[in-house]
């Protein structure tokens, strides 16, 4: 059923006329693939840096200073990266949904984002009081840590997506 809904999308997508356009410009793929790369990239290492410091690193600086300089820029450089992957799917509409390494990486964001959901709406409610200690609280690192291993993984499945028998290469391994 998953795959028939993915299959109606794709063909959806495929009958769009900023399909034709995307698909038939020499440069498009490209600069959408830079612009995702480049704005996941930001994302990941803003998301890198604040996950560590909740880990306990860099304890000289303040949890909620940390938080002021880093998430204004990785929320932005998410939304273009969202935007730029959204993108991808007129480039090529019959890859992407049916592509089981993308649905992957799309559960991982979803994962990622009600875990940052959690820790902001509920882990962090109480930073005034263990700000500057030396380690954040136990629920908190945790957290962190899920954090990080999520976005790894996010980006491990939007490389392997690439090598993935539904764009002609074949490599058995990668064919969940």
């Amino acid at each position: 059923m998953f795959d028939e809904m993915m299959k109606s999308l794709s063909g959806l997508l495929a009958e769009n006329p900023l399909t034709d356009l995307l698909s038939l410009s020499y440069y498009s793929f490209p600069v959408v693939e830079v612009v995702h790369v480049v704005t996941y990239g930001t994302f990941f290492g803003g998301m890198m840096m604040l996950d560590f410091r909740l880990l306990g690193v860099g304890r000289f600086i303040s949890t909620q200073q940390t938080m002021r300089h880093i998430l204004n820029i990785a929320w932005f450089a998410f939304a273009l990266a969202n935007f730029s992957g959204i993108v991808f799917f007129f480039v090529t509409p019959w890859e992407y949904p049916v592509n089981s390494i993308f649905q992957y990486k799309m559960l991982l964001i979803i994962l990622a984002g009600l875990n940052a959901l959690w820790m902001h709406k509920f882990l962090l409610a109480d930073i005034d009081q263990w700000d500057m200690d030396v380690l954040p609280p136990r629920k908190v690192r945790v957290s962190a840590f899920i954090s990080i291993c999520l976005w790894v993984g996010v980006v491990v499945c939007g490389r392997l997506i690439a090598y993935s028998s539904s764009y002609g290469l074949n490599y058995p391994a990668l064919n969940f």
